[in-house]
């Protein structure tokens, strides 16, 4: 079987997100039980991805021929000022100006490909990809569409040709059971199947309950708005004094406003030596090795990964409650604890797990099981259990 991964909603060479990983092991994975597989993606620059990937997978770029840049994706001068003052009316107007823009120039560049290699079934790693490959190129066969967030977050969002695309899906894949109903009541024709994401064994086993001259309490993610690190910074300056023996590392992409201001925090609470922000990492097993509690304040999430991986690392884990994913791993009192996303609520979370190496060391265990349920060969089953089925539709 002929088997194509649409990746064009995000950026693809050098990417270490949840659906580059997914793209990458799950296409491994297929290949080596006999599929005919291609990754199709769009990246401004051409070159490896982030993960491994199986020298058997065909990865084209849409936008490069003969290694020359050959589409281009800036709108016009008149498309982009019109894109903007509808913006001031409605976001979702404008990101359909965009995404009609986009799907003409991409629509027979997918086509040529798809011609030239062709799917049996399209994997689509978002609504956009869906709405490029079934709208502007004219794809006829099962597409399966991925909504790697809160489908309640996204699906109201997505554009009206978004979603005209995404209701001809073969099916729709989310990541938890509880989402499903939540699908299905905004596209109530198509089938909707949970697979969560592979978690692969840790390299190492941290040991939270251990004696140590200094402790580590990290957090793992880009610095953004959206992962909400400065909560954390709040609620661990509010017990640094308290206890001199423990700090905090922040690892993932710090380049942005949202990292600066924090930095500026951090250097206006005199931490400056307590609370670091690490930048990326080719080696993220090595610190959550080193950790003793793993926090994540994100506001919202998919399936958080990172989180995923301390637990397997045998980390206690502390979330916020009203953030999807984090709430479905972090069981309360048993793998961590879920709080409020207000700082005395994560202060006192910390505070008990910082005092108390047992329960570290219990609630690591706990996660460390939990998470067993998604090794990667389970969730691959999964795949290629669905992919079989809509492959006979």
């Amino acid at each position: 079987m002929r088997i194509t991964i649409a990746h064009f909603g995000t950026h693809y060479v050098d990417m270490p997100g949840g659906v580059e990983k997914l793209t990458c092991y799950l296409s491994s994975d297929l290949v080596k039980k006999g599929y005919d597989v291609t990754v199709l993606y769009r990246d401004g620059i051409e070159g490896q991805p982030h993960f491994p990937i199986d020298s058997k997978v065909r990865q084209l770029n849409i936008l490069f021929e003969n290694g020359h840049k050959v589409v281009s994706e800036k709108l016009p001068f008149t498309l982009r000022v019109y894109r903007e003052l509808a913006r001031l009316f409605s976001q979702k107007k404008a990101q359909g100006i965009n995404a009609e823009f986009k799907g003409r120039q991409y629509g027979p560049r997918i086509r040529r490909f798809l011609n030239e290699y062709p799917a049996d079934v399209i994997l689509s790693c978002s609504a956009p990809s869906t709405k490029y490959v079934i709208t502007n190129a004219d794809y006829q066969g099962p597409v399966i569409t991925m909504f790697r967030g809160d489908p309640a977050v996204q699906m109201p969002l997505l554009s009206d040709e978004e979603r005209k695309a995404v209701a001809k899906s073969a099916a729709i894949q989310v990541l938890w059971p509880s989402k499903v109903e939540v699908a299905k009541k905004y596209f109530p024709g198509v089938p909707v199947v949970a697979i969560g994401n592979a978690v692969f064994p840790a390299k190492y086993q941290a040991t939270p309950g251990k004696e140590k001259e200094k402790h580590l309490i990290s957090c793992v993610g880009n610095v953004s708005g959206r992962k909400n690190q400065k909560l954390l910074v709040q609620a661990f300056a509010a017990l640094a004094d308290r206890y001199p023996d423990w700090n905090v590392e922040f690892w993932g992409e710090k380049s942005t406003h949202y990292a600066r201001s924090m930095e500026e925090e951090i250097k206006a609470k005199h931490l400056g030596e307590r609370i670091l922000l690490k930048g990326k990492t080719n080696h993220i097993e090595e610190v959550y090795y080193r950790s003793d509690i793993f926090c994540i304040p994100s506001t919202s999430e998919g399936f958080p990964q990172g989180l995923a991986e301390a637990m397997s690392a045998g980390l206690p884990c502390i979330g916020l409650k009203t953030c999807g994913g984090t709430n479905e791993l972090i069981h309360e009192g048993e793998t961590g604890f879920l709080v409020d996303n207000e700082q005395i609520s994560l202060s006192k979370a910390l505070s008990a797990l910082m005092d108390d190496a047992d329960i570290r060391m219990r609630m690591g265990k706990s996660g460390r099981e939990l998470v067993q349920q998604y090794k990667p060969d389970c969730m691959w089953a999964l795949w290629e259990e669905l992919i079989q089925n809509v492959s006979k539709t």
